[in-house]
């Protein structure tokens, strides 16, 4: 939780870089009213998450989204451009940090075998780490490895990037002979759309099997789909 003396702090800093010197008063108090937007913002879209994961796009209002985050109407709108830039917002929080997180697991990896592993297990456990943005995605009964007609171009761009990263790791490691042969662009989305159906099992049976279980079935589905039986690939 971000308190009153955090966000001081924080705007002391913000206001001393952009000049070098220490933040005048007039300084100082603009620099605390954009901490203090920025926190709000955030806010926001961690309630927008939550209302959107339980009635979808669709069914949610801004009034509810307003509800949920103990805001007047008034303030979220002064924080947002509406349903559809609030929509597209939390995607680009929660999308980009799944990105981000998958890429950084795989940087690390000896093989392209162990950067898809470690890419798949990153991807799975963001989406159980949020519940919430994995119904957001479920809801839209969009198919995860077709051409979905996405909401909001955020989406759409994030989509393209994860699917071109997976696409990219696949033909390393059919070069390497550590995945099957075939087109690096159907086995990502083939392994995608094994992802879609694994997670919505997952929240249809009510979360019951733990995430480490579940990630764990789907790191097994990605060794029997698609690992070539050499040595890296059992």
């Amino acid at each position: 939780m971000t308190t009153i003396s955090a966000l001081g702090r924080r705007a002391y800093v913000v206001a001393t870089s952009r000049t070098g010197k220490p933040a005048t008063n007039q300084e100082g108090r603009e620099a605390l009213r954009a901490a203090r937007k920025d926190v709000d913002r955030l806010h926001l879209v961690e309630a927008a998450e939550r209302v959107f994961a339980r009635g979808g796009y669709e069914g949610a209002r801004m009034q509810d989204i307003a509800a949920e985050a103990g805001l007047a109407l008034a303030t979220v709108y002064g924080l947002c451009d509406g349903k559809e830039g609030l929509y597209a917002e939390v995607h680009r929080v929660r999308g980009r940090a799944l990105l981000t997180r998958a890429a950084a697991a795989s940087q690390g990896a000896g093989s392209a075998w162990e950067a898809l592993r470690a890419g798949v297990r990153a991807y799975a456990e963001h989406l159980t780490d949020h519940p919430d943005y994995l119904r957001i995605h479920l809801l839209e009964s969009q198919p995860w490895a077709g051409r979905p007609r996405f909401t909001s171009g955020t989406q759409d761009a994030l989509w393209r990037e994860g699917l071109e990263l997976t696409v990219q790791v696949f033909a390393v490691a059919i070069e390497e002979g550590s995945v099957i042969a075939g087109s690096p662009e159907l086995h990502a989305r083939l392994m995608i759309a094994a992802h879609q159906v694994f997670l919505g099992e997952w929240v249809e049976d009510g979360m019951r099997e733990s995430p480490t279980a579940l990630v764990e079935r789907m790191l097994a589905y990605v060794t029997r789909a698609f690992g070539a039986r050499v040595a890296g690939a059992p």
